[in-house]
This record gives C-alpha cells, sequence and structure tokens, in this order.
C-alpha cells in the first residue's frame, strides 16, 4: 500500500469517527426536569384550596410563566424546555382550575413537544 492509500485511509477513518461521534452527540437528551417531579412538588405545596394568589407565587418563584384565564377560571403556565434533544424540545404544561371564589379545585401536568 503507497503512502497516499495510506493518509487516505487514515482520513477515511477519521472522518467516519467525527460522524459517528457527532450523531451520538445530537442523539442524546438534555432533561432539565420531568412531569413526575413537577407534579409532585404542586401537590406538596398547592394543595386543594390553595388560593390564586398562592398559585401565582409558587409560579413567579419558580420563574414560570403564567396567565389567568377568567372565563374558564385557569391559571395556565408553561415550564420552557424541560427536555431537549436535536429535533424536539419537550415543555411542561401546567393548568391551574379554580372554583368561583378563587380557590384551587384541581390541577394537570403534562409533557408539550414541538418540532419537525
Amino acid at each position: 500500500m503507497s503512502r497516499k492509500s495510506l493518509w487516505i485511509a487514515f482520513a477515511l477513518v477519521l472522518i467516519v469517527g467525527v460522524i459517528a461521534g457527532m450523531i451520538e452527540w445530537t442523539g442524546r437528551v438534555k432533561v432539565t426536569t420531568d412531569v413526575t417531579r413537577v407534579e409532585a412538588d404542586i401537590r406538596d405545596r398547592l394543595p386543594v384550596g390553595s388560593t390564586r394568589a398562592d398559585v401565582a407565587s409558587y409560579l413567579d418563584q419558580r420563574g414560570i410563566p403564567h396567565s389567568y384565564v377568567d372565563e374558564s377560571k385557569t391559571e395556565m403556565a408553561m415550564v420552557r424546555e424541560a427536555s431537549r434533544s436535536w429535533l424536539i424540545r419537550g415543555d411542561i404544561q401546567i393548568l391551574f382550575r379554580f372554583d368561583d371564589h378563587g380557590k384551587l379545585i384541581s390541577h394537570s401536568v403534562k409533557d408539550v413537544f414541538t418540532g419537525p
């Protein structure tokens, strides 16, 4: 085998290795939190009967953007980028439902995925 052939073979092996490494790196999912943790934290800190102010304070302390929809008596919140992979971003949607007196009656937590 000539010297030139050895260099070409070396370059090809190197290129294949770099491509394989990139595929491995981009395929990983990075998780900052998950639905189970968020659900447990809400259950511990916001029992049924908590006020809208309690819920808003909880969300503000954690830097979670939220807004209240008066027609449905629902506080909507979104934990952004709870997970991320090369193509897909995972957020966590939280809905708090209140009665006519502004007391928490239920909440729901679910994953929301966006991507191509």
